[in-house]
């Protein structure tokens, strides 16, 4: 005769195994966090700073192209603080006018051409 494997015994090696799962997980994700750079800009990455570079870059080209008319003085004070913060302040520029919304697109397409994700941006519009 065959053994019974007893179903909470089932259960307790299945659990135990996506315990270790998720354990590992959060570890490699804990180290993946690690080695980006700090959040002050004296401790970036070179990949943040070479995001925050394009991002500067950026902005200074598409107002030149596409004028500051309708873009707001505000608007404008926010990207420099994410800027100046070296890109990583928690800053809501929050594009409203017709101008505004056609430089933060153009800002989030040059960012993301050079290997950004979207959410790099500091475009938030909150209440």
């Amino acid at each position: 005769m065959r053994p019974r494997t007893s179903r909470p015994g089932l259960f307790l090696g299945f659990a135990v195994s996506f315990v270790l799962a998720c354990s590992l997980i959060i570890t490699v994700e804990a180290r993946a966090a690690q080695q980006e750079a700090g959040t002050v800009a004296g401790e970036r990455s070179d990949w943040q700073e070479k995001k925050c570079d394009v991002y500067a870059r950026a902005l200074t080209e598409i107002l030149d192209h596409v004028g500051r008319e309708g873009v707001s003085e505000r608007f404008l004070a926010q990207n420099q603080a994410f800027i100046a913060s070296g890109c990583l302040a928690d800053v809501d520029a929050c594009p409203e006018s017709d101008a505004e919304i056609e430089v933060a697109n153009g800002l989030t397409i040059a960012t993301m051409n050079a290997g950004a994700a979207s959410s790099f941006s500091p475009f938030r519009c909150r209440g």
